[in-house]
């Protein structure tokens, strides 16, 4: 009798019809029904030993099928392992490539999915450091020491290629590069005997689609070793190129200040009593000459103990497009307790950016308060002023994004590391 299993057969305990995929490499079968290892002898199939029912629910089952990378795979076994002296437990499910059999692996554990392959033995790790992290190199790839723990099987369901003994712990370290993952795996009894499998962590919407047909996942819980961070910035290269382009800003912030003129386009002095008040008026027109700047509008009133407010209108002649803006003003004093104080401002300035040259005029409307005292109001208009608001105001919504960006990570990246038990 050969010590190779049939393409089907009946399981030696519970007698449960069984089928093979791949009839050539499969060493060891274990039976979904009564959970027994199943290896093949010089008198015909036996049952080693038992493993145990899963505690958890697994999401593939075998002879299921799905395409990853390009590739066509089918489920061939299905594990449920489990961290010794720890809750934590996960499944395994081998895949086999259907155009040549070469295996490959998916791992699960709270909704995050993971895409292994084999490494192969030329592209062995080697250890290496970086930063005062430990880990191991692939391919000049720094992949970082995460967790070091020992695993056993609780259940399995399907063809294995190996013959080992499920029952037995074994070693196993994960290296991490995210959004890639290195396991290596060892027996207790062989330490010099390495497996190693790189890596890579699917979005579950992958593996929803390719093996599921859309149906339904639960969504990840925490942050796991390979996960992507949602926004894949470098936070330190992103606070360098906000530096850079802050420092840019300035520089062409200061160029332009000191090319700006600041020419008096506009002044004129009105005397507002009740006969004018909330009627608008017209001003004479003026020109803006050059390219398109800034404007800077200048309100001075003679108010005291009281307010005013003017409604601006600035109106190009040529297009009628109208840019509107409120400028007040409100002063108030008095003697109190001995001292004297005063409150506000008799002036107040308003911006207008990228005004186009051309002919305009102001139509402004006046308010003020209920009182009988008229307001003598000065309103005058510069053109092309330096300003450092623009450059200013930008890089410090550069730098909040920045520093916004930064905690993101770091609250991400502590989530990730708070997994590890190193």
């Amino acid at each position: 009798m050969s010590d190779q299993f049939p393409s089907s057969f009946n399981c030696p305990t519970c007698q449960r019809h069984h089928q093979l995929f791949d009839v050539e490499k499969t060493a060891m079968y274990v039976c979904g029904k009564c959970h027994a290892v199943i290896e093949a002898g010089p008198r015909g199939l036996f049952t080693a030993y038992k493993l145990h029912k899963p505690k958890g629910k697994p999401t593939l089952q075998t002879w299921q099928r799905g395409t990853l990378k390009g590739h066509a795979y089918t489920v061939i076994a299905v594990a449920e392992r489990y961290e010794v002296n720890t809750p934590y437990s996960w499944f395994e499910y081998t895949l086999l490539r259907d155009n040549d059999h070469q295996p490959a692996y998916l791992s699960s554990y709270d909704g995050h999915w993971n895409f292994l392959e084999p490494l192969p033995a030329n592209e062995l790790p080697q250890p290496a450091s970086k930063g005062g992290a430990t880990g191991l190199t692939v391919k000049d790839l720094f992949f970082e020491r995460f967790s070091a723990y020992k695993a056993n099987y609780r259940y399995a369901e399907g063809e294995f290629h190996w013959l080992d003994n499920l029952s037995k712990s074994k070693h196993c370290e994960e290296f991490i590069r995210p959004p890639q993952l290195l396991a290596v795996e060892k027996e207790a009894d062989y330490q010099q005997q390495k497996d190693y499998y790189l890596g890579t962590y699917m979005p579950q919407e992958e593996i929803s689609k390719t093996f599921l047909k859309g149906g339904f996942l639960p969504a990840p819980v925490g942050v796991a070793p390979a996960q992507p961070a949602r926004f894949n910035l470098d936070p330190q290269r992103f606070l360098k190129g906000t530096l850079a382009f802050c420092i840019l800003a300035l520089i062409i912030q200061t160029i332009y200040s000191y090319n700006s003129k600041k020419l008096p386009v506009f002044d004129d002095r009105i005397y507002m009593d009740t006969a004018n008040v909330s009627k608008p008026v017209i001003s004479p027109s003026f020109k803006l000459e050059g390219k398109t700047s800034n404007l800077e509008v200048q309100l001075e009133t003679d108010v005291d103990n009281s307010w005013c407010e003017v409604e601006v209108n600035l109106v190009n002649e040529q297009t009628g497009k109208e840019t509107a803006f409120v400028v007040g003003a409100e002063f108030y004093s008095g003697f109190s307790e001995g001292e004297s104080w005063s409150e506000g401002s008799r002036m107040q300035k308003e911006f207008v950016c990228s005004v186009p040259e051309g002919n305009y005029h102001f139509v402004t409307t006046f308010s003020k308060a209920d009182d009988r005292r008229p307001v003598n109001i000065g309103l005058t208009a510069w053109w092309d002023v330096p300003s450092w608001w623009n450059a200013v105001l930008l890089s410090v919504l550069m730098t909040i994004i920045a520093v916004i960006v930064w905690a993101i990570h770091r609250s991400f990246e502590a989530r990730r590391w708070a997994g590890s038990n190193l």
